[in-house]
């Protein structure tokens, strides 16, 4: 028997530069974020050690996300894969993406997941350098949840030069100093931009905390 298979053909364009030049950023992204997790974990496992250490060095507003509820440390992870898409969007597009277009784009934790127990609605609100991506409960019980970005003041050099937990260097080279945070009572939050977190009642979360921020070795 005598088969036939019709050839087709495809046409195989490369990616363009800002196509190229968002997967590096993004690849660069959850390299870094991966690396923090993978800390916080070893230092979660060890004991006592580099964990406690960190917690003697936390503010009273503070804490450590190995020592929260295992939903509340899943956020906290589906926030920093969000913050990496972000960053990469506001690399490339020059703008920060709404928390509706990431969840378009199945973003956690912007996106609809059913496995989650608890459905929040996402907002974002920018005021000059600052960024706001405001996450409310549904269920008035559940924690409120936002992720800080704030930008450099044109022509004020930024507090530190070097990237750690709670500073991400974009493409361009602009240092952002970012942070998570977690209101306990979800239902006395509204839609409205978040200055000062800890003057309002807000708990920052840490993967690392800020006893394993370092500075790097000079350079010889």
């Amino acid at each position: 028997m005598t088969t036939s298979t019709a050839a087709r053909s495809v046409t195989v364009t490369p990616l363009s530069a800002r196509s190229e030049l968002l997967l590096v950023v993004r690849a660069a992204m959850v390299i870094a974020v991966g690396v923090w997790m993978y800390v916080a974990a070893t230092a979660s496992g060890a004991g006592g050690g580099a964990a406690g250490t960190s917690a003697r060095n936390l503010l009273p507003y503070q804490k450590l996300v190995a020592d929260r509820p295992f939903a509340e440390q899943r956020m906290f992870r589906e926030l920093q894969e969000g913050l990496v898409e972000a960053e990469a969007s506001r690399s490339t597009n020059g703008s920060w993406p709404d928390a509706a277009a990431l969840a378009d784009n199945g973003i956690p934790p912007f996106a609809t997941d059913p496995t989650r127990r608890s459905s929040y609605t996402w907002s974002t609100t920018k005021s000059g350098t600052i960024v706001n991506y405001l996450g409310l409960p549904a269920n008035p019980n559940e924690p409120a949840w936002l992720l800080l970005i704030q930008e450099p003041e044109p022509g004020v050099p930024p507090d530190q030069n070097f990237e750690d937990e709670e500073h991400n260097r974009l493409a361009s080279g602009a240092m952002l100093h970012v942070s998570t945070w977690l209101h306990a009572n979800g239902a006395a939050i509204g839609q409205r931009i978040v200055r000062l977190p800890q003057a309002e009642g807000w708990t920052q979360i840490y993967a690392v905390g800020p006893a394993a921020r370092q500075a790097p070795p000079a350079r010889p």
